[in-house]
């Protein structure tokens, strides 16, 4: 009776585990908006053209699994809340990533921050 007990514990510590893991291979800011929907593409920039004060939006590109966390994006200190969320599909339709959208409100300037629990992606841009 104590060896099933002991089974059904460490089985299910191990699904647990498995189940909050995360499986992600690259997460990367692609593109940087104003509120009048101009902006630019800053995937291989260090700096953006345009200023972006005040209320702006951060599109990420997350390939792999994240399960049950959400990315954390920030511009300086202002921090990215979730707006709008679509998969990305390779040509067998299969998912392969997903495309996230981010609010940010009262925006200065500082780089932008790509994190997923505590482990930083993407931190190479610099919004003016």
């Amino acid at each position: 009776m104590k060896k099933l007990i002991l089974i059904k514990v460490v089985l299910s510590i191990f699904f647990t585990l498995y189940a909050n893991s995360t499986n992600i291979r690259q997460a990367r800011a692609i593109g940087i908006f104003d509120e009048n929907g101009n902006g630019e593409n800053i995937q291989h920039v260090r700096k953006t053209k345009n200023d972006y004060n005040g209320t702006c939006f951060t599109k990420v590109s997350v390939f792999g699994n994240f399960y049950y966390t959400t990315p954390n994006v920030y511009i300086g200190n202002s921090k990215g809340y979730l707006q709008k969320e679509e998969s990305i599909f390779n040509k067998n339709k299969i998912k392969i990533g997903t495309t996230l959208l981010y609010k940010h409100y009262n925006v200065t300037n500082g780089y932008i921050k790509v994190s997923i629990d505590n482990k930083t992606y993407d931190s190479k841009v610099f919004v003016k």
